[in-house]
């Protein structure tokens, strides 16, 4: 569940526009709405039209000080049914996820049942050498080498044992030397997780429960499987058509969350909850103030953003528009959307979850920041065109798009570009192929499943791009890969069954 988006307010990409049959009534809202001033109204209204014009859905809770300023859900958690996204309602807040395991960790730190010098040799006598060496802190920031997802990663709703989890992680050779740099990656935060459980012989989410949650009044943040009788989940939506939940897709998996997703992402939390939370950290109820200001420093740099992004223990530290400091946590599965960001200078923490693709919560958070700060906005991140994630996607992007070339990897050697992340090679390719620039794109894509052979999109991406092409053998020996890699995926297999009929 990688973070899609490094949020410095001015992020912004291009909406689809979808249009709803369904009456929205923005006063059908039992709870929420707290108003105490001109521009919590301002913004009210501006996701209200949201709302009824453009299939906005989710929630928006606003902190300052300490006390709840704005807190209020907007569309359907279910549409279907017409039930409310209100701000008791659980939506998943994807790599969020992350900051709470490093909370857990940093709990038993305090306890003194760990260290974040501890080795991963201390945990797993029969780690292989290369990453026996590997400390606590290096997972907590990114810097251990571990991918962001396993090679022959089954996907989130994989059933798989930690037994194994662990034996495909220690065997696959890692991406950089630990401690070299940092570059994203959840396998790291599934391998703290299973610490978590290894050091207190409970389970990650039932720790979380008793250690963090409870004691200041948190019930429901959870993988909330099986799901109780009083739960309100959102349904996610994929441009206007029903994606489900992660609890239904755990059913079609046969149980869950494992470890592809287990302890990196997934959480489901309310708005009413997710306030408790932020306010554990403002009034150090869980950790000590010593704990949280280590947390929230500037550990390692971002491998790929120029020195404007740093690693903290599970969230991102950069600058704000006003050049304060920024504490930033999101994720997404592509369907749902989320986001904390923290500004202490500010005293102010935003926090925004979308259930609808299309219109989510990157596009929409920078518009409502731009509302509190200026009252206006200025840059609409609702038709702004994308800026990549990453500097070395835009380098790779104008390659692609300003040069006739053919052979990308000797174009990339001429510029001295090294490509150690296939996520910047995802991002370039699916702008180029959203931009139906589909030559370019194909250039893009022999060179991605030649440089990363075991990535299961890419060979499916590229068999689109052929089929695109009318080129159907290509593109069926595409897909054909993509299911030796990941035998059963639905993706490929629906797409080799229309061909070969």
């Amino acid at each position: 569940m990688k973070i899609l988006f490094l949020l410095s307010i001015a992020v912004s990409l291009k909406a689809t526009c979808l249009h709803s049959n369904q009456a929205y009534n923005p006063e059908s809202r039992t709870s929420g709405l707290e108003i105490n001033n001109d521009t919590s109204k301002l913004i009210d209204q501006y996701l209200t039209n949201l709302a009824l014009e453009k299939n906005f859905s989710g929630g928006l809770l606003i902190v300052k000080d300490g006390k709840k300023i704005f807190s209020k859900g907007y569309g359907w958690a279910d549409k279907d049914k017409h039930i409310p996204f209100t701000p008791g309602t659980l939506a998943s807040i994807g790599s969020i996820t992350k900051a709470f395991t490093a909370a857990a960790i940093m709990k038993l730190v305090e306890q003194h049942k760990l260290s974040t010098e501890d080795k991963l040799k201390k945990y797993f006598p029969t780690i292989p050498a290369d990453k026996a060496n590997i400390t606590i802190h290096q997972l907590l920031t990114h810097s251990s080498g571990f991918h962001e997802f396993l090679t022959q990663d089954g996907g989130d709703y994989e059933k798989i044992s930690t037994e194994d989890f662990l034996k495909r992680a220690f065997a696959e050779p890692l991406a950089f030397n630990p401690g070299d740099k940092a570059i994203y990656t959840n396998v790291g935060y599934s391998i703290l997780g299973i610490i978590i459980e290894q050091i207190t012989g409970l389970d990650y989410e039932q720790f979380l429960k008793t250690s963090l949650f409870e004691p200041i009044g948190i019930k429901n943040i959870g993988y909330q499987y099986p799901v109780a009788s009083n739960d309100t989940i959102a349904i996610g939506y994929q441009d206007g058509k029903i994606w489900g939940t992660h609890q239904q897709h755990f059913d079609k998996a046969g149980g869950g969350p494992y470890w592809n997703l287990k302890a990196n992402g997934g959480l489901e939390a309310t708005l009413d909850e997710m306030y408790l939370w932020i306010n554990s950290f403002t009034n150090h109820t869980i950790l000590r103030q010593p704990t949280i200001e280590k947390m929230f420093t500037s550990q390692i740099q971002e491998e790929g953003y120029n020195g404007e992004s740093y690693f903290g223990y599970g969230c991102n530290i950069s600058k704000s528009r006003r050049n304060t400091k920024l504490i930033d946590n999101g994720g997404s599965n592509g369907i749902y959307f989320a986001r904390m960001v923290r500004l202490p200078v500010e005293g102010l923490v935003f926090y925004m979850v979308t259930n609808e693709s299309s219109i989510n919560t990157n596009m929409v958070l920078p518009n409502v920041t731009q509302l509190y700060f200026k009252g206006k906005i200025e840059q609409d991140a609702l038709s702004m065109q994308p800026r990549f994630e990453n500097e070395q996607s835009k380098q790779i992007y104008d390659i692609l798009d300003k040069t006739a070339t053919t052979d990308l990897a000797d174009a990339l050697e001429k510029e001295n570009i090294k490509v150690e992340d296939d996520m910047i090679l995802l991002e370039v390719g699916q702008s180029l192929m959203e931009e139906k620039k589909i030559e370019r794109a194909l250039v893009l894509y022999v060179y991605y499943t030649k440089a990363f052979p075991n990535i299961v999109v890419a060979w499916n991406d590229l068999g689109d791009i052929y089929l695109a092409q009318s080129k159907k053998n290509e593109a069926m020996n595409c897909y054909r890969q993509a299911l030796k890699i990941r035998p059963g995926n639905p993706r490929a297999k629906e797409s080799l069954d229309k061909l070969e009929k």
